[in-house]
C-alpha cells in the first residue's frame, strides 16, 4: 500500500526560469496525475528554501524528492540529502524548468515528459557528486556540494551576475549577453591550483570542475564527461585575451572544441585545492557557493538519481 512517505515530494521553485515555472506548474501537475501519481508539492520562497524543505521531508521519512526548477534547485535538494547522510536511502529527481537545465539534459531527462516518465517507471542510476569546503561571507568554514559544476574566476562571475530579467530569454542567451558585458572589465587573476597533489600555480581566467558535459545552458564544457566515473573534469582557462575568450565561448557552442585551444588545459581529477590572493566567489551549480580558498573532492556514487540508465556504447 502506498503511504504518504512513499509518494514523491515535488519541491517547486516557482521563480525558476524567470518565473515561468509558476505558470507551468498546473499543467505539469495534470500530466503527473495522468501517470497515476498524486503530486505532493511544496513551494520555495527564497534562496536555500529548497534545502530546508528537503531536510524537513527527509526527517518526515520521505524517500523520493523531486526538484522542479533549475540546476540550483537540484543542488539544494541534493545538498540536503548529502548533509543528512541519506544518499543511500533517498532518491532524487528533477523536472528541469529553470534557466539552467543542464543536469536534466545530461541525464536524459531534460524534457518534462521524459522526467515524469522516469519517475513513473521507477528508473534510477547512481551518480557522483562533489564536496566543496570553503568559507562564507563572514569567513566561517562552510561545506557545499555540486552535482553539475563548480568554478572560480571570471567565467563563474558571469553566472552569478546574470540579471533575473535576462533569464526570460531562454537557456543560453542570458549567459552569452552577460559574457560580452563582463568583457569590459579585468578578466584574469593569479590562482594557486593543486590537482590531485600536483601544483599548477599561474595566472588564469578561470578554473572549473565539471561532473557532467554541459554548463551555462547548453554550453558543452567537457565533451564526454561522465557523472558516474568517480572523477570530475578540471578545466584551467589560462590568461586569455578577449578575442580568445570569444573563440572559447564559440568553441563550447561547436562541440567543445575550445579544449583544443592553446592556453586551455583539461584534467580528470579526484581532488582540487584552489586559492587566489584576490577575493574570489565560487559558483556551484549556478549559485553562490562561498569564497576561496577551497577544496573540491569527488563523492563517487553519492546520489540515487531518478533517471534512465545510459544507453550502452
Amino acid at each position: 500500500m502506498e503511504t504518504q512517505a512513499s509518494r514523491p515530494l515535488f519541491i517547486v521553485n516557482p521563480m525558476s526560469g524567470g518565473g515561468r515555472t509558476r505558470k507551468r506548474w498546473p499543467a505539469l501537475d495534470a500530466v503527473i496525475r495522468r501517470r497515476d501519481i498524486e503530486p505532493v508539492a511544496v513551494f520555495t520562497g527564497h534562496r536555500r528554501h529548497g534545502y530546508g524543505l528537503a531536510r524537513a521531508a527527509i526527517a518526515d521519512g520521505r524517500d523520493a524528492l523531486i526538484a522542479v526548477g533549475g540546476d540550483g534547485t537540484v543542488n539544494e535538494v541534493a545538498s540536503a540529502i548529502l548533509d543528512a547522510g541519506a544518499g543511500d536511502r533517498i532518491r532524487i529527481g528533477t523536472i528541469a524548468m529553470g534557466t539552467g537545465k543542464d543536469v536534466g539534459k545530461c541525464l536524459g531527462i531534460g524534457e518534462p515528459a521524459r522526467a515524469i516518465r522516469a519517475i513513473a517507471n521507477g528508473n534510477e542510476r547512481r551518480i557522483d557528486a562533489a564536496r566543496v569546503s570553503s568559507h562564507g561571507e563572514d569567513g566561517e568554514p562552510i561545506t557545499r556540494y555540486f552535482v553539475l559544476e563548480a568554478s572560480a574566476g571570471w567565467i563563474p562571475e558571469i553566472s552569478l551576475a546574470v540579471p533575473r530579467q535576462l533569464k526570460l530569454l531562454g537557456d543560453t542567451a542570458p549567459y552569452t549577453i552577460t559574457t560580452f558585458v563582463k568583457m569590459l572589465g579585468p578578466m584574469n587573476r593569479d590562482f594557486e591550483v593543486t590537482i590531485d597533489g600536483e601544483p599548477f600555480h599561474a595566472r588564469y581566467n578561470s578554473v572549473s570542475m565539471h561532473n557532467m558535459e554541459l554548463w551555462g545552458g547548453d554550453l558543452l564544457a567537457v565533451p564526454g564527461a561522465l557523472p558516474d566515473d568517480g572523477l570530475f573534469d578540471v578545466v584551467r582557462w589560462g590568461a586569455l585575451g578577449r578575442l580568445s575568450v570569444i573563440k572559447a565561448v564559440q568553441g563550447q557552442h561547436r562541440g567543445g572544441i575550445h579544449l583544443q585551444m592553446e592556453g586551455i588545459d583539461h584534467h580528470p581529477a579526484r581532488a582540487v585545492e584552489l586559492a587566489s590572493p584576490k577575493r574570489s566567489p565560487i559558483d556551484i551549480d549556478g549559485e553562490p557557493g562561498g569564497y576561496l580558498p577551497a577544496r573540491f573532492e569527488v563523492l563517487p556514487g553519492a546520489l540515487r538519481f531518478i533517471a534512465p540508465l545510459p544507453m550502452p556504447g
